[in-house]
């Protein structure tokens, strides 16, 4: 019989099994996404009922089978509980799950998507801006899996300027002369987005910033909402679906 295995997770994703158990979705930092089979954590009278919720970061022991994971301890390390008294700011954590359920792998190093994740629900249980927040997560998890988007200069002539059109399918930007010329034959049939100078710069942020101060800007609605729409467009091209949770959110 194998060793059992112990580590933490945040969980992403919970499943009701039967009247008394769950699959969790786990996301760890040294295992990747595990699924684990939890038996009788929905009863009341189970000690594990408290870190076996969505959202919980937990100190888990896993008893593994070929491919399979049980459950056999778990302490809660953190539930972040703020989070459920607000119904935007639950529909976007749900929103994140998600994202990170479809992004994740297994048998991989996944610390520092995790650390963004827990680093984003904790934000998230502060006065920071929903968008802020939002639009974050979005571009700094596509880098964590390796998909930074290059915005050093055009894709056709390297020209640096202020501002862009951004290609959100193959996350690069073209400057303005080589866009309206339809030089490197652009094709209007994709769908470029104008990234004006305070979006690129805070995009550039972002990218660039140390992992703790990821969050330490501010910035005007306006530029939120242009931000976010940026953000969220080169997710969803980059993932090639959309998302019931996102859809939701955005309905409140």
């Amino acid at each position: 019989m194998a060793e059992p295995i112990k580590t933490k997770g945040l969980v992403i994703r919970e499943t009701a099994v039967g009247e008394s158990d769950k699959i969790l979705t786990v996301l760890t930092p040294d295992i990747g996404k595990i699924s684990v089979y939890c038996r009788g954590v929905r009863s009341i009278k189970s000690h594990r009922i408290a870190a076996a919720q969505l959202f919980c970061y937990d100190e888990i022991t896993l008893i593994p089978k070929a491919d399979k994971y049980t459950l056999g301890e778990a302490a809660l390390i953190e539930n972040f509980f703020d989070i459920r008294a607000d119904i935007v700011k639950f529909a976007l954590a749900q929103y994140f799950a998600d994202v990170l359920c479809e992004i994740s792998i297994e048998n991989e190093d996944q610390s520092e998507l995790l650390s963004l994740a827990l680093n984003t629900l904790y934000t998230l249980t502060t006065d920071k801006s929903a968008t802020l927040v939002k639009s974050v997560f979005e571009l700094r998890a596509l880098c964590a899996i390796g998909l930074t988007p290059d915005l050093s200069g055009c894709d056709v002539c390297s020209k640096v300027e202020n501002e862009y059109y951004f290609d959100p399918i193959g996350g690069t930007v073209r400057c303005s002369d080589c866009f309206l010329s339809g030089v490197g034959n652009v094709g209007q049939e994709r769908a470029y987005l104008l990234l004006r100078r305070h979006v690129l710069r805070a995009m550039e942020f972002i990218i660039g910033a140390n992992r703790k101060r990821i969050f330490a800007f501010t910035a005007e609605t306006e530029l939120l909402d242009d931000l976010s729409d940026v953000c969220e467009k080169y997710l969803l091209a980059q993932v090639g679906r959309g998302f019931d949770s996102l859809n939701f959110y955005k309905s409140l």
